[in-house]
């Protein structure tokens, strides 16, 4: 090989190299890593309920304190998820969603940038599910844990879904 060629394959090398660095996705913010917009991976989540067909998150800070998240997707029974919902990390409940009546509210703490817990309450004042959003070290994975509470699954009165994003 002339030695041009070889430093046309060296560059063509690291330029294939490099775009694999590069398309992976910074998070948005360093204080919280779970804003972005993440794609479910089926192949590494379980479910206690049917699982969805696909979900997608895209987590956003809408300014003043809040946080927005739009849910899309296609549920187990191939209907389509379309959900929307707003919060602020201090603790107070806020609607499970605000496209129609919410039959649940939702607290919400920010414990560090790579995670969050929030609660599920019903109109009656009771927990019905505990969740944990946590995001790999490399920001590019988040894994979201829901515990449901008193949901019979397989017999159980406690039943855990563990779901895995990629960052898109």
């Amino acid at each position: 090989m002339k030695p041009a060629n070889v430093c046309c394959a060296l560059a063509g090398l690291v330029a294939v190299a490099g775009a694999g660095v590069c398309m992976a996705s910074a998070p948005p913010n360093p204080k919280d890593l779970t804003q972005g917009v993440w794609e479910l991976d089926l192949s590494k989540s379980e479910f206690c309920k049917p699982t969805p067909k696909k979900s997608v998150r895209a987590i956003y800070d809408a300014g003043w304190g809040m946080m927005v998240a739009h849910w899309t997707g296609t549920s187990a029974d191939g209907k389509p998820i379309d959900t929307r919902y707003v919060w602020r990390y201090d603790g107070e409940k806020y609607p499970a969603t605000i496209d129609r009546a919410a039959e649940e509210a939702i607290s919400w703490k920010l414990v560090r940038p790579d995670r969050v817990e929030f609660t599920h309450w019903s109109k009656d004042n009771k927990i019905t599910e505990q969740l944990v959003r946590t995001v790999s070290a490399d920001g590019q994975e988040m894994t979201q844990t829901r515990q449901y509470l008193g949901a019979k699954a397989d017999g159980k009165d406690r039943c855990v879904d563990t779901q895995v994003f990629k960052r898109r």
